[in-house]
């Protein structure tokens, strides 16, 4: 019998999963690697060929993630373990109807975000016979992120399964997953 672990990176390979799903930890990624005070200003909005796009609060971000791309890049592919970014493009949004000439030097785009995007999931125990379990199951996957969404999945479906009387052979019901 295969382990998890085994099945999701055959998965990932066979599928042409795993680089779709690197992209998108890119995204995800950029708020941990940058730290607050550049998250505080910046937002990765998507991936694509290689570019990993964001958007920035004001033409001086702009130049400041330009000053810190080969960094910034080198930090995202060592934490990804591929080298999948080569280049990120940064932009700012003017204000509707308003010309850029006509713009100030510390003009700052209206549109966006207030406060950086934050966590918001409730805290999730790491240590009940779920998530040990969990940890045990998923142990044999290669990528770091993967095991521990596995482990968390797995010990969150265990926890919804152990809520309720589950009649052997019965298939659980798909309970909200709290990753």
């Amino acid at each position: 019998m295969e382990n998890v672990g085994t099945i999701v990176n055959g998965v990932l390979d066979a599928r042409g999963w795993r680089g779709k799903v690197l992209e998108k930890m890119a995204v995800e990624l950029w708020s941990e690697i940058v730290g607050d005070p550049i998250n505080h200003h910046t937002l990765a909005e998507r991936f694509q060929g290689g570019t990993l796009y964001v958007r920035t609060r004001s033409p001086q971000w702009t130049h400041e993630l330009h000053f810190l791309e080969a960094r910034i890049i080198a930090r995202l592919n060592g934490r990804l373990k591929q080298p999948i970014v080569q280049k990120i493009r940064a932009t700012v949004t003017a204000p509707p109807g308003t010309p850029r000439s006509k713009l100030k030097p510390d003009w700052e785009d209206p549109t966006f975000p207030a406060a950086p995007q934050k966590d918001v999931r409730a805290p999730v125990p790491t240590d009940d016979n779920a998530a040990n379990r969990g940890r045990e199951i998923a142990a044999e996957i290669e990528d770091d992120e993967m095991r521990d969404i596995m482990a968390r999945l797995i010990a969150s479906v265990m926890r919804a399964n152990s809520e309720r009387e589950i009649a052997p052979g019965e298939i659980p019901p798909i309970a909200p997953l709290n990753l």
